[in-house]
């Protein structure tokens, strides 16, 4: 049974070739982004990049004063 289906089966060579050409028509169908929309797309990460970078500073240093300078004072 394992030489049935082993022998209906194309061989590595084929099957590759099937596959790059696959790819290639898949390539052709991909709608490519302009300079604009890369361009646009870059900021709008950065810039919520940057957001979230002050975010979590802010939270951070107020998560650190709270817990270490107030808490840790009840004590003393």
């Amino acid at each position: 049974m394992a030489q049935a289906s082993k022998a209906t089966r194309p061989n590595v060579f084929a099957r590759f070739g099937k596959y790059v050409g696959d790819v290639r028509a898949e390539m052709k169908r991909v709608v490519w982004p302009n300079r604009a929309e890369v361009i646009n797309s870059s900021i709008v990460v950065v810039m919520t990049l940057l957001f979230f970078v002050a975010f979590t500073f802010v939270i951070d240093s107020l998560s650190s004063w709270l817990f270490l300078d107030l808490l840790a004072g009840i004590g003393r």
